[in-house]
């Protein structure tokens, strides 16, 4: 009895899409404290191999409740927490989006929506 086999190659078709309508960022500060918020610096905006301080986590416009929240909750579980030491290590071609963020002993990969959340102290 004889078997035969034949092998069989697929190819497999990369495609793009458009951001995930969810993760949109709407700058429309409402308020006094929405503008400072705005004004700081974030995460998404530290340059490759710069550290920055960690001075807080905020929630991200474009975001409903219950899922800035969650944001808010997984970052501070990962170690983003106030007088946090993180450095990015570097940002993903093409687009800069992820961003591989070093945080206490751990490399992190965020979206650039999620960075935007970590707010840098004054001295990053």
């Amino acid at each position: 009895m004889q078997i035969a086999f034949t092998l069989k190659c697929e190819l497999i078709a990369f495609t793009w899409a458009a951001p995930n309508p969810i993760l949109a960022l709407v700058k429309t500060p409402d308020s006094a404290a929405d503008s400072a918020r705005n004004s700081a610096a974030t995460l998404a905006e530290l340059p490759d191999g710069k550290e920055g301080t960690v001075a807080g986590l905020s929630q991200v416009p474009g975001l409903s409740g219950a899922q800035a929240s969650a944001l808010v909750t997984r970052l501070r579980d990962l170690g983003f927490v106030a007088g946090a030491q993180c450095k990015v290590v570097a940002r993903m071609w093409p687009g800069g989006d992820p961003i591989a963020v070093r945080v206490g002993g751990s490399t992190f990969a965020l979206r650039r929506a999620e960075a935007l959340a970590v707010q840098l102290g004054a001295g990053s």
